[in-house]
This record gives C-alpha cells, sequence and structure tokens, in this order.
C-alpha cells in the first residue's frame, strides 16, 4: 500500500498549522486505506512530549493516576522516540470497544479500547511532523509502509480563520 488517508479530528491542528495560534501538541486521528472513508484501519490519540510533561504537571493526580504518571515518566526518561499506552477494557461492555488491528493484549486476552501513541520526534504537530507519526503508526500496528499520506477534509486557511476567531480566540486569556 502506498497511500493512507488521516482525519485530524480537532480544528486545534490546523489553527497552529495556518498559523493562528501556537501549533498543537496533542491531537485525535483516525486513519483509513481510501479517501471515501470506506476502509477504517483505527484512531489514535497523539502526543508530543511537551504535552506529555503537561499533563503530568497539571492534569493528572499523582496518586489516583500513579501507574499512568510512572508510564509517561518512564517514557519521558527513556531512549525511545515513540511509545504508546493503552487503554483496555474496564467492563463487559468494553470489550466489544476492542481494536480490530494488532496490538498487545493484556493479561485478560483482550486488546485495547484506545491508543496514545507518545513522540519525541516533534515538540508540536504540522504536516510534516503528522505525517512522520502516521507512518510510524502505519508500520506499527498494520505493518503498512506507506509512501504518501493524504489528509482528508482540510479546512481552507478562511474556513479555519473564521473558525478561530468564532471558536477559539474569544477564550484566549491575553
Amino acid at each position: 500500500m502506498k497511500t493512507l488517508f488521516v482525519h485530524v479530528r480537532h480544528l486545534l491542528f490546523w489553527y497552529g498549522v495556518y498559523g493562528f495560534c501556537k501549533k498543537s501538541c496533542n491531537d485525535e486521528i483516525t486513519l483509513y486505506m481510501d479517501e471515501q472513508k470506506d476502509n477504517f484501519l483505527g484512531y489514535f490519540d497523539v502526543l508530543t512530549q511537551p504535552c506529555l510533561i503537561n499533563v503530568l504537571n497539571n492534569e493528572l493526580d499523582k496518586i489516583e493516576d500513579k501507574d499512568f504518571c510512572s508510564e509517561i515518566e518512564g517514557f519521558i526518561n527513556g531512549n525511545l522516540d515513540v511509545g504508546y499506552s493503552y487503554i483496555y477494557p474496564r467492563d463487559q461492555e468494553d470489550i466489544s470497544h476492542q481494536v480490530t488491528h494488532s496490538a498487545p493484549m493484556n493479561n485478560n486476552v483482550h486488546k485495547p479500547i484506545y491508543i496514545y501513541v507518545w513522540s519525541k520526534l516533534s515538540e508540536a504537530w504540522d504536516i510534516s511532523s503528522m505525517e512522520k507519526i502516521v507512518k510510524i503508526i502505519a508500520n506499527d500496528f498494520f505493518r503498512l509502509n506507506i509512501e504518501e499520506v493524504k489528509f482528508l477534509e482540510i479546512p481552507t486557511y478562511e474556513e479555519t480563520k473564521v473558525s478561530y476567531q468564532r471558536d477559539y480566540e474569544p477564550y484566549i486569556q491575553k
């Protein structure tokens, strides 16, 4: 397979790409094998190291989220450039939401229901860094060597500007 298609869920990515604000460091992406989005591959939450440091310092409870904090700290202080964290089924209902692609199983022989992708390859996401991480994900989870990544539903500059001014800029503390 030569081309993989990616949809970036949030406009914050495009706000940064178009220069309206700092580039994002955490985005949710959906991968497809085709432009029509008929052949779904998977969902991934991609986070850069600065985002992980922020999550660790400002969002997680060091006691309640002890294991997850340790996992993040291990990645930050480790030698890997890309790492993965998995959320596995917590109850019977979650079992039906396991990923269908290749992924590590837990002790209950369940695949994850959600996958975080952690990266030290870039401080923030732009077109080039997103393409690079998508190629890595494609290889690691689907055994695909992708030559090209195409973005789906790219908003125009003007659409993005209107959205930024209406939905984001009014809430920025200056």
